[in-house]
């Protein structure tokens, strides 16, 4: 069965490339997609190159139909679909696939997105994830609904696939805490690297006179959205002018003050321009997620000068820091409530913007790249001191 190798970075064949680290980026969907992980491997794909480092993406998803079904015959026995992408069975099947597809190649290391797969023996490699298991399982809405053998299993697969890497990289503090506290993973073992954005705006200059809210988030439910309504509502009452930009699969929306922009594609140039129009025009992001695992949204707000509310269930505070916005508790209303009031001040939301916009610096995905290369223990092909771990 052959696997999807999504193009050839072969070490030999191109001039120069004998000096040049060859890594394998390795996930399950094809790794130079914006779909794929919600664009981390499209992102460090392009840092890696960026870099001057060969890369090797590698997709171990099957075609469509086989692989529908090799997970439906994974979840066959404990009849929980949810159980499916952990199940030993799949884990085989994606292990045979990567060993197919690297065995026998000079590589220098590989990049492993998620713990769905083995790699063959002998080749260093660096895991990289958002969260653990133990921490999806407590509130994601889908990790969560594992059978509690499927995740027994899940588990005991993973702590061998931690022991056998060379470096575990994280996207937060948060995410690096579990697997040193849940997992005995040691500290000097753990990578925090981030995550960084899959689109940048520019605003030269920007009118915090209004107050303007944006929240985009796919998921409604889980991204706080309900909660975002409710909160707003009663800041309307106070600031009567306010105004709250929503994006994403929300229901319909009829509330004062509330523009309701649907689900807006990265692959529209028409909808990436008023994803950027409405960074450009807010003067706060409202995303209080009831489980963040990291929030590229967050970097994105940051990156365009925005100030954020987040959500503290996660690694969001590693994104916004001390300065550069707030954290509040899932389902606190009057949290969510009085943080918004809080950055409906100009002079409150101009300052956290700015300390947000410096920070993001940290969270590029040229920054994420060379701390991927420093837990493989390679060096930049340019000589360049690597960033170091956050």
């Amino acid at each position: 069965m052959a696997v999807k190798v999504v193009s050839a970075g072969e070490r030999l064949g191109e001039p120069g490339l004998s000096t040049r680290p060859l890594v394998a980026l390795a996930s399950v969907g094809d790794p130079t997609s914006q779909a794929t992980w919600s664009g981390v491997t499209a992102g460090v794909l392009d840092g890696l190159r960026g870099l001057g480092v060969a890369v090797q993406p590698i997709d171990l998803a099957l075609p469509r139909g086989l692989e529908q079904a090799v997970l439906a015959a994974a979840a066959a026995p404990t009849r929980n679909r949810y159980d499916a992408e952990g199940a030993r069975l799949t884990m085989l099947i994606r292990s045979l696939l990567a060993r197919q597809s690297l065995t026998g190649r000079s590589l220098d290391g590989v990049i492993q997105i998620g713990t769905t797969f083995k790699l063959p023996r002998g080749i260093r490699y660096v895991t990289l994830e958002d969260m653990t298991l133990l921490q999806a399982g407590s509130g994601h809405p889908v990790f969560s609904r594992m059978s509690g053998s499927a995740i027994d299993g899940w588990e005991r697969r993973r702590v061998e696939i931690y022991d056998r890497a060379v470096m575990c990289a994280v996207a937060s503090h948060w995410a690096g805490g579990s697997l040193r506290a849940d997992y005995g993973v040691t500290s000097a073992k753990v990578a925090v690297v981030g995550f960084g954005a899959n689109h940048s705006t520019t605003v030269p200059d920007r009118d915090w006179r209004s107050v303007r809210f944006l929240f985009v988030g796919i998921d409604w439910e889980r991204k706080g959205g309900p909660l975002v309504l409710r909160a707003f509502s009663r800041l309307r009452g106070v600031i009567p002018d306010a105004v709250l930009d929503v994006v994403g699969g929300h229901p319909p929306l009829q509330e004062p003050g509330v523009n309701a922009h649907g689900v807006l594609s990265k692959a529209r140039p028409q909808d990436r321009e008023t994803v950027a129009e409405l960074f450009r025009r807010a003067t706060c992001f409202v995303m209080p997620s009831l489980i963040e695992p990291f929030g590229i949204a967050y970097v994105e707000a940051a990156s365009a000068g925005l100030p954020s509310i987040a959500s503290s269930a996660g690694g969001p505070r590693d994104v916004i820091g001390d300065d550069g916005g707030v954290v509040v508790e899932p389902h606190d209303e009057q949290a969510l409530f009085e943080a918004m009031l809080r950055l409906a001040d100009p002079d409150t939301a101009r300052r956290m913007g700015a300390a947000a916009r410096e920070r993001s610096a940290l969270y590029t995905w040229p920054k994420v790249a060379e701390r991927l290369l420093r837990a493989l223990e390679l060096r930049a092909p340019d000589g360049r001191e690597l960033a170091p771990f956050l």
